[in-house]
């Protein structure tokens, strides 16, 4: 997989992801092409695996500081700590 840029996706990348507000790290922990992965939680793994959820243009990536979605609001589920987002250009590699 490759970033907008046209550069390697290798899991581990720290990247920055825009969030309404702002951009947030987060840490690359499985690949759509391949479904390659850092070691992630048992559960999330076998259900993405199960499912084939992660499109082939697709990354996990997992928040490295709180989560931005998260909420607590009884009437919406929880959220998780993972987030399925597509590779393009507003997913940039932290150097």
């Amino acid at each position: 997989m490759k970033y907008h840029d046209g550069s390697t996706i290798i899991l581990g990348d720290i990247v920055s992801v825009p969030m309404p507000n702002g951009k947030e790290k987060a840490r690359v922990v499985m690949l759509g092409d391949t479904y390659e992965h850092l070691d992630i939680d048992t559960q999330f793994l076998l259900w993405v695996n199960d499912e084939k959820i992660l499109g082939v243009t697709s990354i996990v990536v997992e928040w490295l500081g709180s989560n931005p979605l998260a909420h607590d609001d009884l009437q919406y589920a929880p959220v998780g700590n993972y987030m399925f987002t597509p590779v393009d250009e507003c997913v940039e590699k932290i150097t």
